[in-house]
């Protein structure tokens, strides 16, 4: 990502025209630099990882007509020279200011153009440039001063894939999906995951920057400019891959099945019902000519959810998404799905259960479940298909 604000000034009456001569008036663009940098001074240490926000200060300059200043601050690289500076940054106040905050995050985008890597220290320098709209002076003063940047990606991806002779899909690849975390927890922010089938063979994981990624086996993720070829971290199986990008970190767990699970209370006593799913490729799972006996009841007690068992023993549920109700019709919103952990679910036998609508108890159906982006909800999501 390149930092680069341009700021024009347009001086409404700059041309003014001598009623009595008919002579044009030329501007003065003619400034004397202040050339004195005062903050961050020469060998100044930044610690990005801190989040702490970097004031750049300095001396004003003097336009020879008294009029208007504008500044720009120039980062370059250690060895820059400013005619190409990998940062230029009108300063506060349209300009006008004789300083400019930059958070750390935007710092540390401006670091990865400059070449430092993620989660590593470098050099960078910076100096002012005056103006009045054109030309302009750049101070002779230049400090340099270090950063430690982020264990963060800057900017972050928008998207990721993984592709490769490991995927479902070695052509086009499989999408992860952002993060909506587990339980009431959000994701942070920078954190994509998607259901998958990997088998044998190799995959990249790239984003829409065209970035590529390392997934070592120590859980933390290696930025690289060309492809990086892994391999499948735990032999063939149906993985649920999360990757943070800020932290650089991934982790996975292996799905042994889901099952559809339903469960009612009428006439003082408790009915529960549980099938497995078929995965069918792509994070979708299905069931077929599900005879929903337990749901025909005379409390009309429809509660069903899924629930996720891995190969470590690990139990999850995949249920409603917080305040969403059901109305009339099963509505897109009421059919998207969330990951609990079985402490975050509450009660494992009733809590974060959808509810089938009254002319839909007992009536047997086909499902689908959809741990992906790809369909109506474009989120995690599940349909029913009601057999009349």
């Amino acid at each position: 990502m390149k930092f680069s604000k341009i700021f024009m000034v347009l001086a409404g009456p700059a041309l003014i025209l001598a009623a009595s001569c008919n002579k044009t008036q030329e501007l003065d663009y003619d400034i004397v630099p202040g050339n004195a940098l005062y903050a961050p001074e020469d060998g100044t240490e930044i610690d990005l990882t801190t989040g702490v926000t970097t004031t750049f200060e300095w001396a004003p300059s003097i336009a020879e007509d008294n009029g208007y200043v504008g500044y720009e601050v120039l980062i370059d690289k250690e060895n820059g020279d400013f005619s190409n500076p990998v940062a230029t940054l009108a300063s506060s106040l349209t300009g006008s200011s004789t300083t400019l905050s930059v958070s750390a995050s935007d710092l540390n985008i401006i670091a990865g153009d400059a070449g430092i890597e993620v989660a590593g220290t470098g050099t960078l320098k910076w100096t002012v440039r005056a103006s009045k709209g054109i030309g302009g002076s750049v101070y002779s003063q230049v400090n340099s001063f270090s950063v430690i940047r982020q264990n963060s990606m800057a900017p972050l991806p928008e998207s990721v894939t993984i592709m490769g002779s490991a995927t479902e899909d070695t052509q086009n690849g499989i999408p992860m999906v952002v993060s909506q975390g587990i339980d009431d927890t959000p994701a942070l922010e920078g954190t994509f995951e998607c259901f998958t089938k990997l088998t044998s063979g190799e995959f990249t994981v790239v984003d829409n920057l065209n970035r590529y990624y390392s997934l070592n086996s120590d859980g933390t993720m290696t930025y690289s400019e060309t492809p990086v070829s892994n391999q499948v971290p735990d032999g063939d199986a149906i993985y649920w891959l999360t990757l943070t990008f800020d932290g650089m970190v991934w982790s996975y767990g292996k799905v042994s099945r889901i099952e559809f699970y339903g469960a009612a209370w009428a006439d003082n006593s408790m009915s529960t019902a549980r099938q497995d799913l078929v995965y069918e490729g792509k994070g979708v799972w299905y069931l077929e000519d599900y005879e929903n006996t337990v749901s025909d009841n005379s409390a009309n007690d429809t509660r069903h959810r899924f629930n996720m068992y891995l190969e470590d023993g690990s139990e999850y549920s995949i249920g409603i998404v917080a305040g969403q109700g059901l109305g009339t019709e099963y509505t897109t919103d009421y059919l998207k799905a969330h990951i609990y952990t079985r402490a975050g679910t509450g009660n494992w036998d009733w809590d974060k259960t959808w509810n089938f609508l009254s002319g839909d108890c007992g009536v047997p159906f086909d499902c689908r479940l959809y741990l992906n982006a790809d369909n109506e909800a474009g989120a995690y999501w599940h349909e029913y298909y009601f057999q009349r």
